[in-house]
């Protein structure tokens, strides 16, 4: 009976032994079961921020996106400030909501204000004259894309020497020891163009120009020289005929109220033109924006009925009648 105890408790013994072993068995199983499990997510995981990293919507979103924060407008003295002023800030704010960038607009003083701003970099983008753009573009990187007129092929202008109505004036001779306005030494139809007229028409040199007439004063603006010339202020005066057609076109002057008493050859219309080291993406953005922009009213202050492209070669002509003046920009500009 002993012996049988004594076997009962060993077998007792050897069985608790056996069954603490397939229970370390079985709790290692399910361990690595479960760190397996718990592995799996912690893998998963890590490829989903490689894909986030790689496929992040905002940085495709701005990848080469380097526009600024604002873009600056120019805009050259062609006619009244206050009346340039608010249609051109209409044209900005239409122009910061395409481009989704604040637009602000620089009124320069006269041409060399802005031709010197866009060359700090002060501007961005500006309305120039012909000759005004031709030296933008020698010394201040501005790019030509854009020019308003009435059609792709009529974006041509003249020059017009004009008196007042009651004037014996029948030529440019017949204004010899009169008082003369010019608009701004570096206005193409201003200045440059007619200047070339007054060379050519009476024979004299450039340097004798100014001594042809009593005096030569510079206005500022060409609608400032067609009042004078319409308030019997002035004895004569160089225009360009698109602002004069803009005043007639909106009543401010009548046909009967001057006269021209000669015109140049065409001559390309003023352009708009960019910083050439801005961004490209924005230019063409810049380019869609006038290309497709449409308002009656501003098309009619300005005398044309849309933009079109331009290239910097149409402005040739201004390059050359400068040239035939034998003036250099220095010269044209003080």
């Amino acid at each position: 009976m002993l012996l049988q105890l004594k076997n009962f408790k060993v077998s007792l013994a050897f069985l608790s032994v056996l069954l603490l072993l397939v229970l370390a068995a079985c709790g290692d199983s399910e361990g690595t079961a479960q760190g397996e499990e718990n592995d799996q997510p912690a893998e998963s995981n890590q490829s989903d921020n490689d894909e986030d990293a790689t496929e992040d919507p905002a940085e495709e979103e701005v990848a080469g996106n380097d526009w600024p924060e604002k873009i600056n407008m120019g805009v050259i003295p062609a006619e009244d400030q206050t009346s340039a002023s608010d249609r051109v800030n209409e044209f900005a704010e239409e122009l910061a909501t395409h481009l989704g960038i604040e637009v602000d607009v620089f009124l320069g003083t006269d041409y060399n204000a802005v031709i010197e701003a866009m060359r700090t970099e002060n501007i961005d983008i500006a309305f120039f004259g012909p000759f005004a753009y031709v030296l933008a573009s020698e010394r201040s990187g501005a790019e030509v894309f854009s020019i308003g007129g009435k059609s792709e092929e009529e974006i041509y202008y003249t020059s017009a020497i004009i008196v007042p109505k009651d004037s014996d004036a029948e030529s440019i001779a017949d204004l010899e020891g009169k008082d003369f306005l010019f608009v701004d030494p570096a206005s193409t139809s201003g200045h440059i163009f007619p200047r070339a007229k007054v060379i050519e028409d009476l024979g004299v040199t450039n340097d004798e120009v100014e001594s042809v007439f009593g005096s030569v004063t510079f206005s500022g603006s060409h609608d400032a020289s067609i009042l004078a010339i319409v308030n019997g202020d002035a004895d004569g005066a160089a225009i360009a005929t698109d602002v004069m057609d803009a005043m007639l076109d909106q009543g401010v002057i009548n046909e009967g109220d001057f006269k021209i008493i000669a015109s140049s050859d065409p001559i390309p219309r003023g352009p708009d033109a960019y910083r050439s080291n801005l961004p490209e993406d924005l230019k063409e953005a810049i380019r869609e924006f006038y290309y497709s922009y449409e308002n009656e009213r501003f098309f009619e202050e300005r005398g044309i009925n849309g933009f079109y492209p331009v290239e910097d070669s149409a402005f040739d002509v201004v390059r050359r009648t400068a040239e035939a003046l034998g003036m250099s920009p220095e010269e044209l500009l003080n």
